[in-house]
């Protein structure tokens, strides 16, 4: 991407004025799945769901967002089609000027809902598919779902709603990358591909066994990136910014019950937006303060990385696997290096 691109000028000014464009809204924990990967340890029966706001706080904290200069907004849960005002929060988000999508299983949509959510604004649907169908519901651990999330996206397709396919790779779906490519071009989908599983927030490690590593991750990476294209910035400059992420600074995320994240993969709370106005959050947070002084050069052994172009170092992951969000795990090295192994650099 051009530096003088828009978009490319538009991050960096939010960056450099910690202004909070993209907002993730976790409506609820509450999903119809089970997935064995997943990081919520709510859906794995590990924890209670949190209470969730109702509707007339989740638009004033929205409200507050936007005038703090948000532009992008993420609906997700859990499963956000099982609140029944999701159409209601996105028309509203659209009149306050966001971009909304909405990160869904697709269980649970019906042709007027769909309807609603189109008429709404919604820009895009971001929704997982594992696999065959008896690969996808065994990830899942719910019979049918494969069927009923298909159903789902070809019907937001036919209203007009863009719809996204997101895979992570691990050995659940291992060799599955291809079929999904064809099945979302046969859609008219776009899709992409993860090579990263988190731990669960509460810091249980099981889904840690299902990350591909050595052989199974090479040929994971041949299947779906092919001769990858060259990294965006050079090795000299891939940990030398003034930022290690958008993480508290153009990026936040709000739980279920209003409390305030520096971004949902990096689980600090900042306080609870129920209680407290988002720019005292934003201006006053201590964690933050210490957060926005420290540069790529404060993680652990990335300086001088010839990987770093490749890398897709997430300090929340860092966090939740290691207790640090300066220190990333060696998984997440390896997968760096096959990366740039399979770009011919």
């Amino acid at each position: 991407m051009s530096e003088g691109a828009p978009s490319a000028r538009l991050n960096a000014l939010s960056l450099s004025r910690c202004v909070p464009v993209l907002v993730t809204a976790e409506l609820t924990r509450r999903c119809p799945l089970s997935c064995l990967h997943c990081y919520l340890p709510e859906t794995r029966g590990r924890a209670a769901r949190p209470p969730e706001l109702p509707t007339a706080e989740w638009k004033r904290i929205l409200s507050g967002l936007a005038a703090a200069g948000g532009l992008y907004l993420v609906f997700t849960g859990g499963e956000p089609l099982l609140r029944p005002d999701l159409a209601e929060l996105c028309r509203h988000a659209g009149e306050l000027r966001f971009d909304v999508r909405v990160f869904s299983t697709g269980h649970g949509l019906t042709p007027e809902l769909a309807a609603e959510l189109k008429e709404a604004g919604v820009s895009a649907f971001e929704m997982s598919f594992y696999g065959s169908p008896a690969v996808h519901d065994r990830v899942t651990g719910v019979r049918g779902a494969f069927a009923r999330s298909l159903a789902a996206a070809r019907l937001l397709k036919m209203k007009g709603v863009a719809v996204k396919m997101k895979t992570p790779l691990m050995t659940l779906n291992a060799g599955q990358a291809g079929r999904l490519k064809r099945l979302a071009a046969l859609e008219g989908f776009s899709i992409s591909f993860d090579l990263s599983i988190a731990p669960g927030n509460d810091g249980d490690g099981a889904a840690l066994g299902y990350r591909l590593s050595g052989a199974a991750l090479r040929r994971a990476v041949r299947q779906v990136y092919g001769g990858a294209k060259g990294p965006e910035k050079t090795p000299e400059e891939g940990f030398q910014e003034g930022f290690i992420c958008g993480a508290g600074r153009n990026v936040c995320a709000v739980g279920p019950s209003g409390e305030l994240y520096p971004c949902l993969q990096l689980p600090v709370k900042l306080g609870n937006l129920a209680r407290r106005s988002f720019p005292a959050l934003w201006r006053d947070s201590a964690w933050l303060e210490r957060w926005r002084g420290l540069s790529g050069k404060d993680l652990r052994g990335c300086a001088g990385c010839k990987d770093a172009g490749y890398c897709g170092l997430c300090p929340g992951l860092n966090l939740l696997e290691t207790g640090d969000p300066l220190k990333p795990p060696p998984r997440t090295c390896e997968a760096a290096s096959v990366l740039r192994a399979a770009a011919g650099k």
